[in-house]
């Protein structure tokens, strides 16, 4: 993150790179993503706003810090078993998943961003890494990759999301599903037979279960394309 050019404000000397990317993490913790603000890190640094900017550009620069401090936070090596891809990236993904939930609205900081940082340089490699392994082509690797951080994305995304208004307004999320439940239970049959049937099942609390579900799913679909080169 180097500073940009000219002579900077006196504050500059106390803005190391690590100190920002700490301030900003605090801050986004403390307010959610749409409470960081430029403005918000330097008051939390103790400095003039306009002395952030000789490091940062601006927010979206400092969004990009961010993925790739959050993604550098945890050595995905060390779940990586060199003779057994499933089980690597089982590992591998339910860490992540319980590594994104430790940091507010992580999965909208991650959504649609491709940084280059070290962080999440490492991260990608490690996981492309375990899939060559497992023998897949180049091109299903690479758009493995793609669908493994998609849904481990959108997954974190359900569970840090509020389920409704009521839930945001300070219903117990627990209650609001309850209640959801009787609900949908109560529709007529006539309109709504299977959500009627299933009603216990689709209002069910146990993320981790439906987390596991999906990514047995989806390393189903890895060991499918694995028997297609196998067989080719």
């Amino acid at each position: 993150m180097p500073p940009r050019r000219g002579r900077p404000p006196a504050a500059e000397a106390k803005l190391r790179p690590d100190a920002i990317v700490a301030a900003a993490l605090a801050t986004m913790q403390a307010e959610g993503l749409d409470g960081l603000t430029m403005g918000r890190v330097a008051e939390r640094l103790g400095v003039r706003t306009a002395s952030l900017y000789w490091h940062v550009r601006n927010k979206e620069e400092l969004l990009d810090l961010l993925v790739d401090a959050v993604a550098a936070a945890h050595d995905l090596s060390r779940h990586v078993d060199p003779e057994d891809w499933r089980a690597s990236l089982v590992a591998i993904m339910r860490a992540m998943r319980r590594h994104m939930l430790g940091y507010r609205d992580s999965s909208r900081l991650f959504a649609g961003r491709f940084t280059t940082g070290p962080g999440q340089l490492r991260y990608i490699e490690t996981i492309l890494g375990v899939l060559r392994g497992a023998g897949l082509s180049n091109r299903d690797t690479a758009y493995t990759v793609f669908l493994l951080s998609t849904f481990l994305i959108g997954f974190v995304g359900r569970e840090q999301a509020p389920l409704s208004a009521a839930v945001s307004a300070g219903l117990s999320p627990r209650s609001y599903l309850d209640d959801l439940g009787v609900r949908l239970a109560a529709l007529p049959p006539e309109s709504f037979p299977h959500i009627v049937d299933l009603a216990a099942d689709l209002v069910a609390p146990d993320l981790d279960s439906r987390f596991e579900f999906a990514l047995d799913r989806l390393l189903d679909g890895v060991e499918a394309l694995r028997g297609d080169i196998k067989g080719r």
